[in-house]
């Protein structure tokens, strides 16, 4: 028979089991309301170019602290560096990602720039034109994906790679996308994973954040609705829920909204409601 000591003690140790439990999940919990709100900002391209400031206020009134403009050439929709970043923290949002047509030709100056802008992530969002048919044309970008990786760490600047769904497209009988990833150097290439590319392509973003964990600092959060197209997060079928308890595996630092189509609304319509979703489920 059990002692009244041996009682009390199981009782102490499964108390503690529970508690570890407890803490492990509200650190988990904690982990994500803390991590930003992004939005990339070529979901509103068809309004931005109109009304700039106005534009940036509506978004920071989203409750999105974070953006991630795109065509970066050394200055952000025609404005300066300083301008601009003055311009998003005033309202309360950081811009610690973009989006750019940057080259090894261009890097140093594009580092230096993105530097001052106070950015983290310099990130080429395409191929841009660069040859893509067979595979040797994916391994000699990422051989010039190392060479702008290794010029951007020296201006304290990560450089990543965001992916489209032509990676995921069979050549020589193998992904181009797991080319890109084995033939560049981690520390010098990251990955920003569009979630919706992804799944557009066919393949499961959970089984490569298991085969390659770690590479995906950045994502884009994109939801993909019955008809195939982009839709307001939540509203879709890809669930971000599961994909963000493996954010630790993925190596996840920041994310970002992105809606390129609007079947459902106005763009501004649609950026709101994206935030909202993310606030009440996801956060």
């Amino acid at each position: 028979m059990a002692s009244r000591r041996d009682f009390f003690k199981s009782i102490t140790l499964v108390s503690g089991v529970l508690a570890t439990t407890s803490v492990k999940a509200e650190n988990e919990t904690t982990k994500h309301r803390k991590m930003k709100i992004g939005l990339q900002l070529y979901t509103l391209r068809d309004v931005i170019g109109n009304d700039l400031i106005g534009t940036l206020t509506a978004v920071s009134k989203f409750g999105y602290n974070s953006i991630e403009p795109y065509g970066f050439d050394g200055n952000f929709f025609g404005k300066s560096v300083r301008e601009f970043r003055k311009m998003c923290n005033d309202l309360g949002m950081d811009i610690t990602s973009t989006h750019t047509g940057i080259t090894a030709a261009n890097a140093s100056e594009y580092s230096e720039k993105a530097a001052e802008a106070g950015l983290e992530y310099l990130i080429l969002p395409s191929f841009s034109g660069r040859p893509d048919k067979t595979l040797d044309d994916y391994k000699k970008v990422a051989q010039e994906m190392n060479q702008i990786g290794e010029i951007t760490k020296k201006s304290g600047i990560n450089f990543g790679y965001h992916n489209h769904n032509h990676e995921f497209r069979l050549v020589e009988g193998k992904l181009p996308y797991d080319t890109l990833l084995t033939e560049t150097n981690p520390a010098l290439v990251s990955f920003e994973m569009d979630i919706f590319w992804v799944v557009k392509g066919g393949q499961d973003p959970l089984q490569y954040f298991e085969k390659y964990p770690g590479r995906f600092q950045t994502w884009h959060i994109k939801d993909m609705g019955n008809d195939g197209d982009s839709c307001i997060i939540g509203n879709g079928r890809i669930k971000f829920k599961d994909l963000l308890k493996q954010s630790k595996k993925a190596g996840l630092k920041r994310f970002f909204v992105e809606q390129e189509q609007y079947s459902e609304g106005t763009p501004i319509y649609c950026t709101e409601q994206s935030s909202k979703y993310i606030q009440k489920h996801l956060l």
